[in-house]
């Protein structure tokens, strides 16, 4: 089960898989291998800007009472990162860097990761932010760089799979 005590370390879930994999239907399966059940789990989306439901941050919806469950998603190709947790909302993010990933690419992957945590999305410069927050970086497949920022003031601990 998730819930830890505020005063502990939070917990990341960190699942690599194929871009083709990832569907909605894949992220109730990770919330539910975190949570222990997928009853009454669902992912709904809502844009921040134009309040559609096709695109947006993720949200998981579950069972009036459940304890609130966040994840994150992002793609790069071919390949598909997830990252669930219930410390607080969450970003991810990863893109490919080649042989050597450059610091602007790993700042790049860390602001990134911000701006989906707070479901702002790129409308907004990450420098204008002041939320708390903990960001990592994760190991992430060759040719990659990732990251993975929750706005908690909590330090947090990372399983990847």
């Amino acid at each position: 089960m998730l819930v830890t005590p505020d005063d502990a370390r939070g917990l990341v879930h960190v699942t690599w898989v194929a871009a083709a994999e990832l569907d909605d239907t894949l992220l109730e399966r990770l919330v539910g291998d975190v949570t222990g059940t997928t009853d009454g789990v669902r992912v709904v989306r809502a844009c921040r800007t134009c309040g559609s439901d096709r695109h947006g941050q993720p949200r998981v919806v579950r069972e009036p009472g459940a304890a609130h469950v966040f994840v994150s998603l992002a793609r790069s190709r071919g390949r598909a990162v997830v990252a669930v947790t219930d410390v607080g909302d969450v970003g991810v993010d990863v893109e490919e860097a080649g042989p050597a990933a450059p610091n602007d690419l790993v700042d790049w992957v860390r602001a990134e990761s911000l701006v989906k945590a707070t479901g702002h999305g790129l409308t907004i410069d990450p420098a204008s932010l002041d939320v708390d927050r903990r960001t990592l970086d994760l190991p992430a497949p060759d040719g990659c760089v990732a990251a993975v920022t929750v706005l908690t003031g909590r330090p947090l601990d990372v399983t990847t799979r």
